[in-house]
Order: structure tokens, then sequence, then C-alpha cells
């Protein structure tokens, strides 16, 4: 069963680079801490009582107080490197398993992060990718240490690699909620038209419609 997960947000300033051409710093800003709610939002609803946000933004830390979640200064500022020692401080507190959602989820579910504690009650890795296969969006594990943290470019492929190098009994989960993100254009685009067709349960992505988009 999981029981903690790990929200890792970059710096604020530095985020969704890629959007640029649509949005401007404060606008991109707005879309991180909101797609962050969103997150958190699913994780609670799911049940999970421990959630720890890690960043370097007074913002994000007056988000993760204000919803009663734990927030870890990154201090290393490298995303692996700050899953690794956050994985080893945690685990040495909590027996279950855990798991890692990127901030920029916005229609994940409760149900999505229910679905990968199950999965995980039957296997030692649980990878959720992003479309096209290539990122990761979402990793549950049994403990700390049991595949090397690798996300970037290509960590799908890398993870998985890494979990049948290592011997570990790994489910892939897939859903519209785990494995769409926000980094494109194209996604942003892709929201507006869910949003716009009237989805059931897409009501908070409002935000697209604060942002002019």
């Amino acid at each position: 069963m999981l029981e903690f997960a790990i929200i890792p947000v970059k710096k604020l300033a530095d985020g969704k680079s890629r959007l640029r051409r649509l949005l401007n710093q404060e606008q991109r800003k707005q879309l991180i801490i909101k797609m962050l709610e969103l997150v958190v939002d699913a994780c609670l609803g799911a049940g999970l009582n421990n959630v720890y946000v890690i960043g370097s933004d007074p913002e994000v830390e007056l988000l993760a107080k204000q919803r009663g979640l734990s927030f870890i200064p990154d201090v290393w500022h490298e995303l692996n490197e700050s899953l690794e020692n956050t994985i080893s401080a945690l685990c040495s507190k909590y027996a279950g398993g855990f798991a890692i959602f990127p901030c920029d989820l916005p229609l994940l579910l409760p149900e999505d992060v229910k679905t990968i504690g199950r999965l995980l009650e039957y296997n030692e890795v649980v990878i959720s990718p992003s479309f096209g296969l290539k990122g990761t969006n979402a990793l549950a594990m049994k403990g700390a240490h049991i595949i090397k943290m690798q996300f970037g470019v290509s960590s799908f492929s890398k993870h998985m690699s890494s979990a049948k190098a290592c011997g570990k009994k790994v489910a892939v989960y897939a859903s519209l909620g785990v494995c769409l993100d926000v980094d494109l254009p194209k996604d942003l685009k892709t929201l507006k038209k869910l949003l716009e067709s009237g989805r059931k349960g897409i009501e908070s992505l409002k935000i697209l419609n604060y942002l002019r988009l």
C-alpha cells in the first residue's frame, strides 16, 4: 500500500519554459501552482495523509502549509538527487510504499492514485509513462533504492530497464489522468479542447480561461 507521496516542484521562475510563446512568467507560475493544487487534491482524495512537497519557492511552501502538507526545502536543486535524498529520509519513517507525482498532471484523479497503490501491493515498482512513452509521470516503489531515480530524457525506458535489470516485479499503469502532463503548447491545446467538450470532472481546468487560452 501507499503510505506517502512526494511531489517535486521546480523553481517557479524556471518552470514551463517551453510555454513562453503562449504565457508570460506570471501566467506560467499561476499554471504551475494550479496544477500542483490539482495533484495535491488527487493524493488527498485518495486517502493519502502523508504528502510531501519538495520546492524552493515561498509560494509553494505557503500552499503546502495551507493544505496541511509537509514542505521539504530543495537544497539539492537537481531533481534526481533531491528525490534520492528525500526518499532515503522518509523511508526510514515509513514501512509501506510511496509514489512520486510530478506537479503538472492537471487531470490526475484520486482513482489513479488508488489504482497505483493497489498495483504496488503485487509489484515492487509501478511506472506510469507520459504519452509517447518518453517521460515518467508517476513512479511508485515499495521501499528506498529499489531502482535509481532517472527522471529526465527518456526516463520511462530508463526506469523500466533499471527495474528489469534488478529483477524487480514491475507494473505499468496508464490513464488520461496520469499520462497527460503539461510541457508543450500542444498539451495546453489538448486541455482546452477537453474543457470545451464539457468532459465530466475537468471543471477545475477553468484556470485556462483565466489565462485566456
